[in-house]
């Protein structure tokens, strides 16, 4: 007879690093959803047969992307100046 065992999964809890402002957070939510959002629409469009509402449904991937990495940028030059001030 084949013994049952019960299968545990262990969850280790993984944050984020320690301050990140919230607003980081929110643009790479906001920004992956647009950019998944308009790739989907885009190609239900593609595969439609409607060539330029899917052109224009992909052009909404740049304003997505646009904005993590404005936001990102933006971040990274702030915790740089911050490390930099904490060295001297």
């Amino acid at each position: 007879m084949l013994s049952r065992r019960r299968a545990t999964a262990t969850i280790w809890l993984l944050h984020m690093p320690d301050g990140i402002p919230p607003y980081v957070l929110v643009a790479r939510i906001s920004s992956i959803l647009g950019m998944s959002f308009s790739l989907a629409i885009g190609l239900l469009l593609l595969i439609g047969g409607w060539l330029l509402p899917a052109l224009l449904a992909f052009l909404f991937f740049a304003p997505s992307i646009g904005l993590l990495v404005l936001v990102e940028r933006r971040w990274a030059t702030v915790t740089a100046s911050i490390a930099s001030s904490n060295i001297d």
